[in-house]
Order: structure tokens, then C-alpha cells, then sequence
């Protein structure tokens, strides 16, 4: 039965192409279509959607959760992870050590792939509610019942651990206790040309998204519909040339181009700008005719991946300052909007994948204390994190187990019972601007967190 199920799969995968094309009309019935139809079904409504946008009845929330978006946010911390459990802590004293680490560097991509993600969601929300009397109360509610949990877990376990273990690599006081509570602590790590202590330096990436969901929600609120999309162009491509220009002029400091709130925008601005894109009848049909040409683009990045990685090796930072951001900002945005426009897509069905979409639901408490449980585990046997004996991949395996078991306990035991409080709170208004998905896939999604 399976079998036949997967071969029936197939074959409508294969014709949902020429259906969005117009070559072939195909119509599934709601009622008594197998299991295997009824994935299937959902895809073509988002394709029949593409085909004509203006239907009213096909109009999904911002908060409805996109799967493919969940298979994304996997992707993004599993390259994180895979860059500080292999490729950061692999001694490079062997040629293969050399060549792994010089592969698996591209895992520090991740945080470059979450600021597209984190861009497209918030400006979405914020574009389609800014019309709302209560905009600004349920925004920032819903934001600190989303965010706050697991960020108040990690420093309280971050300062207990700091005052028993003392100024360590892991822990201590070099960064003061206000900044990480106030979500200023990239600054001080451009202060301190350093990561400060290591259990919490990953903390730098949520500080500059905090800083732009203080920030942007005030800006959409001011800034008429019409021209949020070429601001988020001059800011972001302003945030490119800064960030060129400060190693320019400050190379002593590498740290700065990089967790500078201003010097990482470009990703934030290319994420909303597809989210408004999406809500706009021009442009969302020319996203809509570009279909073939930004699928072959999305390929053609992808590609590219290993010369990055070349340059990565011989120049990193000049490579990632001067070009290697922008480069990653219009890979991951060009992988988003291929993923919305081609749902039928082979890529798009991994994203679907139960354990991918498990693990992004989880990514926000990974990425969080995975850095936490590593310093934990070494800091027991009383050295630094590496990976050059059997004892150390069984720390670190140990130090993968907690972070995992500890997040999906945490997920559903705290975070999703407050994200589903702060979904109480309701916009005034209906919105008028929404991102059009097939009413199918509406009905088929939960609430995002």
C-alpha cells in the first residue's frame, strides 16, 4: 500500500510543474483521496494560488506556521552545530583535520541563515498588523513570552555557574552581568575585541535581533506601506558598505564588522524585503513570473559554496566582510523565496522531513545552550573543548544529548505553553495585508512561535 502511495506521490510531483504552468489541469477531491493525495493537495493549493493571486479566499495569517520555514530554522542550527561539536573543536594537525574544518567552517552560516528567516517573520507580522490599535502591546508580548523563557534560564544558569567556577573560559564576569540582561553584550564583545566567556557568546546574535524587534516595529508603525520596501533596501545595503568600511578602517578589530547591530542588517532587510514583496500585488507577480529564473540563481549560489569556502580559507575575514555576508544574505534569501514559490520542489519535501521540522521547533533553546552543556562537560574534566581523543567525542556527544533532550523538555514543558498564551492576545484588526498561501495550508498549520 505504501508502495503504491509513493509511486502515486511521485507521479503528481511530476505533473504539479506542468500544472502551475498551465499545461495540465488536475483536480483532487477533499473527501475520499488516499493519504498519499492529500500532501499533495496541499501543495497544489499553493500552487493554484501562484497561478491566480487574486483569490480572497486563499489568505494565510503571519502566524500561521509555514513547515518548509520550521525545515529551515533546522537546517540553520544544525549547521551551527555542526561547526562547534566538529569543525571548531578538531585539532588542525592532520591533513584530513585541515580539510574537515575548512568544510564544516560553512556551519557558522547558520546565524546568517536565521537573520533571513527572523527578517521574513517580523517584518511580515509587523507590515500586516501595523494598522492595529494594539499593535505594539501584543507585538512586544508575544516577542518577550517567545523570547525571554529560555534567554532567562540560560543567564541564570550562566551566573550561578559563574559564581561557583570563578573567571573561567566558559564562565565569569568578563562581560558585566547588565549587558547580557539588557541585550547589549555584542557591544561589549566589540569593546573587548573577544567573545567573553565562552557559555554565553553565542548570545551575541540574539542581542542584535532583539535590538531590531525594539527598533523596526517603531520604524513599519511610522513609515507609510509604500515605502518599507526600498527602506529595507538603503538599510540594508547601507549595512553592507558599513561593514566593509569599519574593517577598512579597524582591522585590529575583527570582531566589530561582525556582532555590530548596524554592520549585520543586511540579512534582517533581505527577509522583510520578501515578506513585503509577498504582500504586494506587483511584486509578488513578478516573483511569480521570475519562478524559473530564481530557482536557477538559488542553484547557481548554492554552487558556488565551494569557491566561498576557498576564499573563506586563504582570507576569512576580509572574505566575510567585504563580500562573504552579502554573498550568504542573497544565497539563503534566494533558498526562502524558492521554497515559497516551488512547494512541489525535491529540497522543499526534506524540509517537510518530521525530524528536520522537530528539530527547527527546538532551534531557539539549541543554539541557546548547546555552548552552556559543551562548557559543562569539559569544564568537568577540567580542560578546554576539543575533539582529539575518544574521551572528548564522548563529551561532546554526552554535552549533544543534554542540549537536545534538555530544548524539546524545556519546548514543551515552558515555551510552547507561553506561546500559546501569547497567542491569546489578539490583534484588533483583521489584516488587510497578508502573505497569499492556499487556504488549504492555512488550515493545515499551527500557530508559529
Amino acid at each position: 500500500m505504501y508502495t503504491q502511495q509513493l509511486a502515486t506521490t511521485r507521479a503528481l510531483a511530476r505533473g504539479l510543474t506542468r500544472f502551475s504552468e498551465g499545461r495540465i489541469s488536475l483536480r483532487i477531491g477533499s473527501h475520499d483521496t488516499p493519504q498519499a493525495f492529500r500532501s499533495w493537495h496541499i501543495l497544489l493549493g499553493r500552487i493554484s494560488l501562484l497561478k491566480d493571486p487574486s483569490s480572497q479566499s486563499a489568505l494565510a495569517r503571519s502566524d500561521i506556521r509555514i513547515a518548509e520555514i520550521d525545515g529551515l530554522r533546522g537546517i540553520a542550527v544544525l549547521l551551527v552545530l555542526v561547526w562547534h561539536f566538529i569543525g571548531a573543536v578538531l585539532p588542525p594537525t592532520t591533513g584530513l583535520s585541515k580539510i574537515i574544518g575548512a568544510l564544516f567552517i560553512f556551519g557558522r552560516t547558520g546565524v546568517d541563515l536565521f537573520f533571513v528567516l527572523s527578517g521574513f517573520l517580523i517584518i511580515g507580522i509587523l507590515a500586516d498588523q501595523k494598522d492595529s490599535p494594539n499593535y505594539f502591546r501584543v507585538f512586544f508580548a508575544r516577542r518577550a513570552l517567545r523570547i525571554l523563557p529560555p534567554y532567562a534560564m540560560l543567564l541564570i544558569a550562566f551566573w550561578a555557574l559563574s559564581a561557583l567556577l570563578g573567571e573561567t573560559y566558559y564562565f565569569g564576569s568578563q562581560i558585566p552581568w547588565w549587558s547580557y540582561a539588557t541585550f547589549t553584550q555584542n557591544w561589549y564583545i566589540i569593546k573587548l575585541n573577544g567573545w567573553g566567556p565562552g557559555a554565553a557568546s553565542v548570545t551575541w546574535s540574539v542581542a542584535i535581533e532583539e535590538q531590531f524587534y525594539i527598533v523596526f516595529p517603531i520604524i513599519v508603525y511610522l513609515i507609510p506601506r509604500q515605502y518599507l520596501f526600498p527602506l529595507l533596501i538603503c538599510v540594508g545595503t547601507s549595512s553592507i558598505s558599513a561593514r566593509a568600511a569599519c574593517f577598512i578602517l579597524y582591522p585590529q578589530n575583527a570582531f566589530a564588522p561582525y556582532v555590530a547591530t548596524c554592520l549585520r542588517l543586511d540579512g534582517l532587510c533581505a527577509g522583510g524585503m520578501l515578506a513585503i514583496a509577498f504582500r504586494d500585488d506587483r511584486l509578488r507577480q513578478k516573483l511569480i513570473a521570475s519562478r524559473p529564473f530564481l530557482r536557477k540563481a538559488n542553484i547557481g549560489f548554492a554552487a558556488f559554496i565551494p569557491f566561498f569556502l576557498l576564499a573563506l580559507h586563504w582570507r576569512p575575514w576580509a572574505t566575510m566582510y567585504y563580500w562573504g555576508h552579502t554573498y550568504l544574505t542573497v544565497l539563503y534569501s534566494l533558498t526562502l523565496a524558492t521554497i515559497l514559490l516551488v512547494p512541489s520542489s525535491k529540497f522543499c519535501d526534506l524540509l517537510r522531513a518530521g525530524s528536520l521540522r522537530a528539530l527547527g521547533t527546538i532551534s531557539y533553546t539549541v543554539y541557546l545552550f548547546h555552548p552552556l552543556f559543551i562548557g559543562l562537560a569539559f569544564s568537568a574534566v577540567g580542560k578546554r573543548e576539543e575533539l582529539s581523543s575518544v574521551s572528548d567525542a564522548i563529551l561532546l556527544a554526552l554535552a549533544m544529548m543534554v542540549t537536545l533532550i534538555f530544548s524539546k523538555t524545556s519546548y514543551v514543558f515552558i515555551e510552547s505553553k507561553l506561546v500559546a498564551f501569547g497567542h491569546r492576545l489578539k490583534y484588533s484588526r483583521a489584516l488587510e495585508h497578508p502573505v497569499r498561501l492556499s487556504s488549504e495550508i492555512a488550515k493545515s498549520r499551527k500557530s508559529a512561535s
